[in-house]
């Protein structure tokens, strides 16, 4: 639009191939989109940011300017909502344009709309500047009298209420943090739940080299020993307990057989209700106990979802509720609200990022909670129905937080280790399980005459993992959280020498040197918190360059064989990336976990749909096939090739072997035994050949307990 025409807030216009009406917060697409006849319903607050855009297009927005305009100047809800709104919008306009979003971020600008509107005639109206610009005044100082009124009409109630406020907070704060230990097994005790009548704490325990089992304690008898539910035989960690308190709700495990199973306490019947995929999968029941929704990916599903099962229907199959195609997140945790309407859900988008959504059940409408978070673990109501507590790791740490769905304010309960929180029904305590876990890169010499084992390369307090190792700059890079974010440094060989060389204060991962020793590569969020980029630290200038793509999510990445590609799966499968912003290319559609070239046109590979090593002719990538066979090899990120072999982990029953398959004669030896859990399942190894020594990431676990806490904040 010119600088002297105005368009109604009302006005309907069309984008592309679609039509939005404001009056009514709908999205209609019509007979030349792929979605012909669809018509969405979208929240009044999205469309209106929908409307100032196209009514200011081609210019650039600033986000002040829209909070401004459609939140009344509240940047105190209108940040965030914002940024949902924006994230909502090209979730929606997708079929308008799938290769690129229809709403474009500008760096430290704002936001633009790249489809022109088109509205209708009678809709414009000629208006002077000026009387424009008056108008605008004269509306922002109606809103400052109106707010100065309202303030000046409620600060003698606001007095009356400062003294009753201030006598319960005072009151609040003088409530301790108590922390009392509920199990003191030698396992891991996890996913704690205590049943609606507060006497029963179900958890699932994994001992080192046991199968995971389900066991029932009853907190009115702290000393008597818990009764282990479900079989030896089969695998359990995760129950909910239906209102009535009589049963148990969980996915069990038996080989590759996965079911969501039902069990009466009374009788001890298990009867299965439906497949599922993994006994650690999420789940909860719906407060009026008619609905179980889990976590599930069926076999024509691309990716796992959220599913419902209605549990007093005979023969009910499982119903999807999630994105079905092109989906750009993973759903992962899932909580119905005490009152049945909303439900509470957890998604990762890539690999390093991980969100709260808020999904009302009478509406259908979704709103966005939190933005850039860290691997969640665990969501709860309190049962005020307006709190959520919650877990997350920032930069190695894992701690509890506490986060208003009103107001979307988010306060850390400062309680470290805190992991799958839940509430106990009608109380403001909660259980969760006790999990700290450290990570450090380690050294182990190969080929001693005498047995060695791995030892710490840094001595610091401080976590610190994914070594990556560069013969020529003969340096090791890795992530470690001494700044209190995980940011990217290195060391010489010995550990010594130490530099930082990222500042981002985001959550860079997997760092990979490229073959000549002169920059790295590493992931971190994008600037939507929606996924990753593939960054490339150039170890020189200290510049920092992110690679073309088209990609929410990548994967690791390593080098091409000649310094200037870079290599990473994507949801085409094995991409190759170019330095010089060159859009990426699709090499296989296989989806790969990680890669190494070992020559100038072969990559090895792990890949996510089989196990095994396996090896691609890049100049005719049809050629793929097998290195080392499944049953010897099945690990996804913990190996490194050398000159003469594999390196790589294999997890056994209640231990752990480094072993090297040799490339001559193509025959496994084992290197080392490790106690189980060494070394991580998404762990990474280096190789230092002047050395002859490899560099692992390892945990230091903690045994894992089930706490009771009492916090001034859940009051």
């Amino acid at each position: 639009m010119s600088g002297s025409v105005k368009v109604s807030k009302q006005a309907n216009f069309s984008l592309g191939h679609c039509k939005v009406s404001p009056a009514d917060n709908s999205v209609v697409f019509d007979a030349e989109s792929k979605t012909d006849g669809i018509c969405l319903s979208l929240q009044p607050k999205f469309i209106e940011v929908l409307s100032y855009l196209a009514r200011h297009y081609p210019n650039v927005v600033t986000r002040d300017e829209l909070i401004e305009e459609i939140w009344d100047g509240n940047g105190y809800v209108g940040t965030k909502a914002l940024t949902n709104a924006i994230w909502h919008l090209r979730q929606q306009l997708k079929p308008l344009n799938s290769e690129q979003p229809i709403i474009e971020t500008v760096r430290k600008a704002g936001y633009r709309l790249l489809i022109a509107p088109q509205f209708n005639a009678e809709d414009l109206v000629d208006e002077p500047d000026l009387l424009r610009r008056a108008e605008k005044q004269i509306n922002l100082l109606q809103r400052k009298l109106t707010k100065f009124a309202l303030a000046s009409g409620t600060v003698l109630v606001a007095v009356s209420a400062l003294l009753v406020w201030h006598l319960y907070h005072d009151e609040v704060h003088l409530i301790p943090t108590v922390k009392q230990q509920l199990t003191k097994a030698a396992d891991a005790e996890l996913y704690p739940n205590v049943s609606p009548d507060g006497r029963w704490l179900v958890y699932g325990s994994r001992g080192n080299g046991k199968r995971s089992s389900l066991y029932l304690k009853d907190l009115n008898s702290p000393t008597e020993m818990p009764k282990r539910l479900t079989s030896a035989k089969s695998s359990e960690l995760r129950a909910v307990w239906s209102p009535d308190g009589q049963m148990l709700y969980y996915p069990s495990q038996e080989l590759k057989d996965c079911q969501i199973m039902q069990l009466t306490l009374d009788s001890n019947e298990a009867r299965p209700l439906t497949p599922c995929n993994s006994y650690t999968a999420a789940l909860d029941v719906s407060p009026n106990g008619e609905r179980l929704v889990f976590i599930w990916q069926s076999n024509s599903d691309a990716t796992s979802g959220l599913y419902s099962f209605a549990l007093k229907e005979t023969d009910s199959l499982p119903v999807r509720l999630s994105c079905i195609n092109h989906c750009s997140h993973r759903d992962r945790d899932v909580a119905f609200s005490p009152d049945g309407r909303y439900m509470a859900i957890s998604r990762r988008f890539g690999n390093i990022s991980e969100d709260i959504f808020l999904l009302d059940l009478t509406t259908g409408q979704e709103r966005r909670l939190t933005t850039g978070l860290e691997d969640i673990r665990g969501l709860s109501w309190h049962k005020d129905g307006h709190r959520l507590v919650f877990s997350t790791e920032n930069s190695g740490v894992r701690n509890g937080y506490l986060i208003d769905v009103e107001h979307e304010g988010i306060q850390a309960l400062d309680v470290e280790g805190m992991s799958y929180p839940r509430f106990i029904p009608h109380s403001n305590e909660l259980v969760y399980a006790n999990y700290i876990r450290d990570y450090r890169v380690t050294s182990l010499a190969l080929e001693q005459s005498i047995p060695t084992t791995s030892f710490p390369l840094l001595r610091v307090e401080y976590s610190y993992r994914n070594p990556t190792y560069s013969a020529i700059a003969q340096r090791i890079a890795y992530v470690s959280n001494e700044t209190g974010f995980n940011e990217i440094w290195s060391a010489d060989s010995t550990g010594n020498n130490r530099r930082q060389h990222t500042n981002l204060k985001r959550r860079v991962a997997y760092p990979s040197w490229s073959r000549d020793g002169s920059k790295i590569a590493f992931l971190a969020p994008d600037d939507q918190n929606e996924g990753n980029k593939i960054h490339v630290l150039d170890l020189q200038t200290g510049n920092i360059a992110i690679l073309a793509t088209p990609y929410l999510d990548h994967n690791r990445p390593s080098w091409g064989w000649d310094n200037e590609t870079v290599i990473a799966s994507t949801d085409d499968g094995i991409t190759e990336f170019y330095l010089d912003n060159r859009l990426p290319q699709v090499l296989s559609h296989i989806d790969m976990r990680l890669g190494q070239m070992i020559s100038s046109q072969q990559l090895l590979f792990t890949r996510a749909d089989k196990d095994g090593l396996w090896s691609i002719d890049l100049s005719q990538p049809d050629k793929v096939h097998v290195l080392i066979s499944e049953k010897k090899f099945d690990e996804g990120y913990n190996w490194i090739a050398t000159e003469k072999g594999i390196y790589f982990r294999d997890n056994q029953q209640g231990f752990q072997l480094i072993n090297f398959w040799r490339f001559n004669t193509e025959l496994v030896t084992p290197i080392i035994k490790l106690p189980p859990g060494t070394m991580p399942r998404a762990g990474s190894m280096g190789y230092m050949p002047e050395l002859h020594s490899l560099l692992l990431t390892q945990s230091q676990n903690y045994k894992r307990d089930v706490i009771r806490l009492q916090h001034k904040l859940l009051q």
